[in-house]
Parts: C-alpha cells; structure tokens; sequence
C-alpha cells in the first residue's frame, strides 16, 4: 500500500511483514532526507494501531552516501520517536557503493541498543528477518 512518492523516495506498507518500507530512488539532498524521515514517522505512528508488529524496512541501495549530520540527526530526533511509538526492527538493504556502505554501517553503529538493526544484500533476507 503506496503512502507517498515522490522523485527521491517511496514510502508504503507491506502487509505481509508487516513492515513500513523506505525505498530511495536515487542521491536525495539533506532536506528532503529530513523530509522523508519525519514523514516516515508520522505514518509508522499511524499505520502502528492497525498494525501492532509494524517493523521499518529501509532499501537504501540507490541513495548515495548520507551526511554524517543527517546521520546523527536522524539517531537523535527520530529514532527516539520511533522507540516511543514501539519500533523494535530496523533493517537497511545496502547500497552498491562503498561509500554508501559505510554511510549504513555507521548509522547502524551509532544508533544505540533501542531498536535492533541489521544489513542485509537482499529485501528477501531483510524481509524475512523482520518476520522472525
């Protein structure tokens, strides 16, 4: 179920995880990340009612690497709200890019213990760990 699109990123809901998913497109400037982000939250707090075992999954193959301070932004204003409103998982499909690796991996390490995170190459064993 399609939540919102636009050039840089899709945001839906897959049923069948059930999962909200994050799926970039293409390099998405700062504010659009930011942009992006704060949308996600808002519908993982709406959709989270209808679906008690909502867990985030994020294709970030596409995207290029994210600023650090985006990063650091995103683990200090959103992920505490995704916690709150009952996140447990969290998992990323990695860019292609090397640089975009470590963009993931560093965000993953950064993040503290309240949501576990994992990095997967494929959606399929993404999606399946979100099952578990």
């Amino acid at each position: 179920m399609k939540l919102f699109d636009n050039e840089y990123v899709t945001l839906s809901i897959d049923e069948m995880v059930p999962c909200m998913e994050w799926v970039g497109k293409k390099f998405i400037p700062s504010n659009d990340f930011r942009a992006s982000e704060e949308k996600s939250l808002e519908f993982y707090q709406e959709y989270k009612k209808k679906y008690p075992r909502l867990e985030w999954f994020v294709d970030a193959r596409l995207i290029g690497p994210i600023s650090p301070a985006d990063t650091q932004w995103v683990v200090d204003n959103i992920l505490p709200q995704f916690s709150e409103a009952g996140l447990k998982k969290e998992v990323f499909v990695v860019p292609k890019s090397a640089l975009g690796q470590m963009a993931v991996t560093d965000y993953v390490s950064g993040a503290g213990q309240t949501i576990e995170m994992k990095v997967f190459d494929t959606a399929e064993a993404a999606k399946d760990w979100l099952k578990e």
